[in-house]
Formats: structure tokens, sequence, C-alpha cells
């Protein structure tokens, strides 16, 4: 039990003690990605989907002018039943649910610099025939297909929002589960 008094003594600790090595909030780099929601409050079909789409996506990369991860969202919405067919009212649901998931650079960007992809033109670069693979991901990327098809109930269920100007797209890969909301994936596609 002494050990387990340490220990916590520890983690409490921890901030003051490191404050000083710290970054002040306007100094810091911004992180990667923004996605900060409570796991614990999703319906337990979510969560189920959540650790799916986690795991899938474990051991992948989304590779832009840099190579960047991915982190599950969720957007409540139990009437929604299909996905808008524009990036301003994608936005707008996001807004409504509050929920930090979007950056300011997609926040403040022109409907004309966003778009929307199909399921195929988001995964054809990564799983095609003609698909480069040098990072070694193609068949990492052809189980996640597979796996965001079977969950959204088929490709055409399925759809990629791609927000920003420049820099720092967002790259929403999101699907509808009818009765609950909006679930997917995010990531950020770097473009100077």
């Amino acid at each position: 039990m002494d050990q387990r008094n340490e220990y916590l003594s520890f983690v409490e600790n921890y901030e003051q003690r490191t404050k000083q090595y710290t970054k002040p909030k306007e100094e810091e780099e911004p992180t990667t990605l923004t996605v900060q929601q409570d796991v614990t409050t999703f319906p337990a079909e979510i969560q189920r989907i959540r650790e799916t789409l986690l795991e899938t996506t474990k051991p992948l990369l989304y590779i832009s002018e840099s190579e960047e991860p991915y982190e599950f969202i969720f957007i409540p919405k139990e009437d929604i039943t299909e996905l808008p067919n524009d990036c301003v009212r994608f936005k707008s649901l996001i807004k409504q649910n509050g929920n930090n998931l979007m950056i300011t650079e997609e926040e403040l960007s022109s409907p004309e610099s966003n778009s929307v992809l199909s399921f195929q033109e988001f995964f054809d670069p990564f799983t095609a025939d003609f698909a480069e693979d040098p990072y070694g991901q193609k068949d990492g990327y052809k189980e996640l297909q597979k796996i965001v098809e079977a969950t959204f109930h088929g490709k055409e269920n399925v759809k990629v929002y791609k927000i920003g100007d420049y820099r720092r797209v967002g790259v929403y890969l999101v699907g509808v589960i009818k009765g609950i909301g909006i679930a997917g994936l995010k990531t950020y596609s770097i473009e100077t």
C-alpha cells in the first residue's frame, strides 16, 4: 500500500513540479489533433465502433506533406438520417454540438476551399492497384476500407469532408449511425 501512496503523491504533484519546464499557453505549438471528447458518455455502440476504428488505424498515417495520425470523432444527433452534401452544413453540425472538433483554420475556412470526397476518392490513393505504397500501409488501408464500409452499411453512406483553406486541412471520414449520430475518424492533411 505504501508504494501506491507514493505513486499517487507523485501524480498529484507532477504538474507543480513540471510547471517551470512547460511553455505558457500562448507559446505552445498547436497540437496535431484537437479532438477532446468524453468517451465515457458515448453510447455503447459508438464505443465499440471507436475501439474498432482506432485499433485499425493505430499503425496507419494519413500521408500528405507530413504524416498524421487518426482520431475518433462522434457528433451526437439522434435525428440525422444522412450526411450533408456540402462542408458548410457539416461544419454547422459540428458547431451545433460544441465539441471542439475544429481548429481555428477550419472554422475560418472559405466554402470554396472545402471539398467533399466520396469513399473511393479517399481510399483509392491508398488501396487501388495503381496506388504507390512507400510507407507499406496498403494492406492496413484495405482493412480500414472494409471496416468503414461494414460499419456504415455501405460506402454510399460514407463521406469525407476536407475543411480548411491551406496548411492544416481537417479531413473527416464519417458515416451516420441511425438514431445516434455521426461517427468516424479525423486527421489532417498538411498542404502548403
